[in-house]
């Protein structure tokens, strides 16, 4: 029942973390659904506090009942062999009473042999005596009969109790599904505050990169597509212009040329998977496939790092070259972006802030 509670605890606080944080960054997500969503914890917390506190009074309750049964069993044992030791003593006395040898007749009086009266009041004495044990064997089996009865009582509020356990445990299930409802409820909110955040994010950065990307070149990147959140492709020094566009012998440019010294690392601008091809006027290249939904192309490596594989961002996959058709050019890695895997776009405005 602590798991439980700390359960449920854990799931309002961060509840709690989750309406501050947006009402710190002004986030559009309106008041309503936080509001309704800390609700739905705060009274699956409640529910799962009652239950857990039934269900830890139905287990002490039944602890205790089996706790009194033990000793209810213990005094019958204990009672049953008194019956039998007094039992035993009274036949004994009986059996020697019959055969003249009892032992009373020389402890406790002084018999002369053959004198009636000392016989009558031995036979009475041993009389008096198995009737005082007798009594005392009747009150024990008595009571015996009655730490019967008890057993048998507690031993049935012990078959209710064990229902009332499973009654207890069976809301418990229903808490616990209450518990993740509230849980999904949270997880749903705060996967629309991050994609809200995140998409804020995004746009900031690529007003940044558009007014970055139109320094020096007087270009306006307004509407441009911008893969934000990536580092630079080149590990190293590296100078690029935006040459988006520039007649090649195969037709218009689709990236950009990041020009640096071979054998400078090429790392993995985000995380995803990455597998390599080699061939043709791209030389040796490097396709990542990332979690942002964007495949990126990597051309003219001198060598790669590895093999195909799942990368994470900023994990080297190969090494600047100009293999392919740029054999008779100065090194560099032709670089593009294709949102969504799909047609290339122009790439500089997503590599001028971090390259």
């Amino acid at each position: 029942m602590r798991i439980v509670r700390k359960y449920t605890s854990a799931l309002v606080a961060s509840l709690l973390a989750t309406s501050l944080l947006v009402a710190a960054t002004g986030n559009p997500i309106s008041a309503a659904p936080i509001d309704d969503a800390r609700t739905r914890a705060v009274e699956a917390r409640r529910s799962a506090d009652a239950s857990a506190q039934r269900y830890e009074a139905a287990i002490g309750r039944q602890e205790e009942l089996n706790q009194q049964i033990t000793a209810s069993m213990a005094r019958i044992v204990a009672t049953k062999a008194q019956i039998v030791t007094l039992r035993a003593t009274a036949d004994k006395r009986a059996v020697q009473a019959y055969t003249g040898r009892d032992p009373l007749s020389s402890a406790s009086f002084l018999i002369i042999d053959g004198d009636p009266l000392d016989a009558i009041r031995r036979e009475k004495l041993l009389a008096k005596t198995k009737a005082s044990d007798d009594a005392a064997a009747r009150r024990l089996a008595a009571l015996n009969d009655d730490l019967d009865e008890e057993r048998k009582s507690l031993e049935a509020s012990k078959t209710a109790q064990e229902e009332v356990v499973r009654q207890v445990e069976a809301e418990q299930v229903a808490v616990q599904a209450q518990l993740a409802e509230a849980q999904k409820a949270l997880d749903v909110l705060e996967a629309q505050f991050r994609r809200e955040q995140e998409a804020a994010k995004a746009r900031e950065l690529a007003a940044n990169a558009a007014r970055s990307g139109s320094k020096g070149n007087g270009k306006d990147y307004s509407g441009v597509y911008i893969a934000t959140g990536i580092v630079c492709p080149v590990r190293g020094g590296v100078s690029f212009i935006d040459s988006w566009g520039y007649p090649r012998h195969q037709g218009r440019h689709q990236g950009v040329d990041l020009m640096s010294a071979t054998g400078t690392p090429n790392v993995a601008v985000t995380n995803g998977t990455v597998s390599f091809r080699s061939g043709g006027t791209s030389g040796l290249g490097a396709f990542l496939n990332g979690d942002d939904g964007n495949t990126y192309y990597y051309f003219h490596l001198s060598a790669y790092e590895g093999g195909n594989r799942r990368v994470g961002k900023g994990e080297v996959i190969g090494y600047v070259g100009n293999t392919g058709d740029a054999q008779y050019t100065a090194s560099h890695t032709h670089f593009e972006v294709h949102p969504g895997g799909g047609s290339a776009v122009n790439p500089y405005p997503s590599v001028r802030p971090v390259c």
